[in-house]
């Protein structure tokens, strides 16, 4: 289990998983970050379903990042219609990142959204062995 480096609050991270690149890259960012021990990633689907448990748990978060694929912003809208507002939301194509329907992606364009979710909630990476 990965170290926690970001401050004592709750952050959850929710991310598009569509049907493009974009997608997958939002959904490979928040799992790289949850990996890394940047606070926590958790189901926007159960969330955009309203299932009462899952909306019960994003309300709760002290903040939640959202990480939308592109420009339609489906996960805002989700959250939005659960009656929830995020405090830190990015999105891929904002990033310079071009959507296209296929599922290519580098390691690169991954980081580069991770780089940007981390700086926007001010947590920095964890550094093994210190």
């Amino acid at each position: 289990m990965s170290e926690r480096c970001a401050s004592n609050d709750s952050t959850l991270l929710f991310a598009c998983s569509g049907g493009s690149n974009v997608g997958q890259i939002a959904n490979d960012a928040a799992v790289a970050l949850d990996k890394l021990g940047q606070d926590q990633m958790y189901c926007a689907i159960g969330v955009a379903a309203k299932f009462p448990g899952f909306v019960e748990t994003a309300a709760k978060a002290d903040k939640r990042v959202l990480i939308d694929g592109c420009e339609v912003q489906c996960l805002k809208k989700a959250f939005e219609a659960a009656g929830l507002t995020a405090e830190v939301h990015v999105i891929v194509t904002d990033l310079g990142i071009e959507k296209g329907h296929h599922f290519d992606r580098t390691q690169d364009e991954v980081a580069r959204v991770a780089g940007a979710v981390s700086k926007l909630i001010g947590v920095t990476p964890c550094c093994s062995g210190s």
